[in-house]
């Protein structure tokens, strides 16, 4: 199974929110992912219910920075999301008001 969209949904004001996992079978054939025909399956979590737990696997590290991801959170990749978007939407209004 490979998760091919995956949505956070966020509530700013509680700090609440829900993750859905949109999947669907898969085979790795020569070095890429193949989907096969069918439906997605569809796998939902509160953010409450996730947050503190660490999915990645000891050994798992960032390929860009070397760290470990495994000691990171549900939590720290909702901070790394919320994170990412701020920045670059930032970048894109600077941009814009410079255009």
């Amino acid at each position: 199974m490979i998760a091919e969209q995956v949505h956070l949904f966020y509530n700013p004001q509680d700090g609440s929110g829900s993750v859905s996992f949109q999947g669907r079978e898969s085979l790795f054939v020569n070095g890429a992912y193949q989907p096969l025909a069918g439906d997605f399956n569809i796998l939902q979590a509160q953010l409450a219910d996730i947050a503190a737990r660490c999915f990645a696997p000891a050994g798992t590290v960032d390929p860009v920075t070397g760290a470990d991801l495994s000691q990171v959170s549900a939590a720290g990749l909702v901070l790394i999301v919320k994170a990412a978007y701020d920045v670059m939407f930032n970048e894109r209004a600077a941009a814009q008001a410079g255009a």
